[in-house]
């Protein structure tokens, strides 16, 4: 248990310096990490730091993101590293709050469909159109991607 305590104070430590606003620390294992992006608008995460010095991480704000494990501390830093960055830049377009929007209403249709899929039964048709309808969305967002210059 001493590794992940180390571990953990070397990853606050770590984001402190990287410009976290807030790190609360439970049970000397889950962190909670807060980065201000300005306007009130806050970047939030939630790792634990195992005993073999794995970090389990998720982002709670400005939508959650799935946990991602990583093999390292060090790992975990340098993805929020680069993941604070990546919102630092976007925070300053003025299409930032259609982006959260439209998160959040991607989040909402996974629930609504985990919902559906565990509550119903869902015939073989409506489950065809369901895949035809990701589909249609997966080939739009890769087209919006080709067609849209990187940041």
């Amino acid at each position: 248990m001493s590794q992940s305590i180390f571990s953990g104070d070397f990853v606050d430590l770590s984001l402190g310096q990287l410009g976290a606003s807030k790190i609360k620390t439970v049970n000397g294992q889950q962190h909670v990490v807060h980065f201000d992006l300005g306007e009130g608008k806050d970047l939030v995460y939630v790792f634990s730091v195992t005993n073999e010095n794995r970090c389990y991480l998720q982002r709670a704000k400005p939508y959650p993101m799935t946990q991602v494990r990583f093999a390292s501390t060090e790992e975990t830093l340098h993805y929020i590293a680069k993941d604070y960055s990546a919102f630092q830049n976007a925070r300053k377009s003025r299409k930032y709050p259609d982006f959260v929007d439209i998160a959040h209403k991607t989040i909402a249709l996974t629930q609504r469909m985990e919902d559906l899929f565990i509550t119903h039964n869902i015939s073989t048709e409506d489950m065809a159109l369901l895949h035809q309808e990701t589909d249609r969305l997966t080939k739009l967002m890769e087209e919006i991607h080709s067609r849209s210059p990187e940041v």
